[in-house]
């Protein structure tokens, strides 16, 4: 569904509301949608390497990537979890290496994306948590747990898209859908 509309959807119905006894009439309030709201705060950025399926260095000029280090600054995806390849000391999990080939698929190194905070900035890992858009706007951390690479993850508070998430996941499980369909309990 578009909802780009929606916003001009919502100030047509504060608008007419108020000519209509017992409608929304001067001074009411009506929430745009989150994501409409976010659309506009997104900062530019450049893919320089991807370390796994949710983590990935990227590299900006903005307050939430200019800060990074000679490789950029690590990026963790919100609200997703990918199988484990390069956490030390454990054994590289079933679907890793596809999920890690997925994100490097969706944005290669140099491709150009943008980047969205939520409410909480850093993990305890001090990296950066966003959610990642391709060049087409498309949310990279959906489009992982969408194809069944990831599952979703509520990494409190940051809940901006837990719901669209955790539907993708229900899909991707229905469906089988990578490593829901190729690992023994689903990763």
């Amino acid at each position: 569904m578009d909802l780009r509309w929606v916003p001009a959807a919502g100030l047509a119905v504060v608008l007419l509301g108020g000519c209509a006894e017992g409608g929304l009439g001067a001074g009411s309030v009506v929430d745009a949608p989150r994501e409409a709201e976010s659309g506009d705060e997104r900062e530019r950025g450049r893919v320089v390497r991807i370390v796994d399926g949710d983590t990935l260095y990227l590299r900006g000029d903005g307050d939430l990537l200019g800060a990074g280090g000679a490789d950029g600054t690590a990026v963790r995806l919100l609200q997703i979890d990918t199988p484990e390849t390069v956490a030390p000391g454990s054994p590289v999990e079933c679907w890793g290496p596809e999920a890690s080939e997925a994100l490097a698929d969706l944005v290669p190194p140099g491709a150009s994306v943008s980047v969205e905070a939520d409410e909480e900035l850093l993990d305890p890992y001090d990296r950066t948590l966003l959610y990642v858009y391709d060049a087409g706007g498309d949310m990279v951390n959906l489009a992982m747990v969408r194809a069944g690479h990831a599952e979703a993850v509520l990494f409190e508070p940051n809940d901006r898209h837990i719901e669209r998430m955790r539907a993708a996941e229900a899909e991707a499980r229905d469906a089988g859908r990578g490593r829901w369909g190729a690992c023994p309990g689903g990763g």
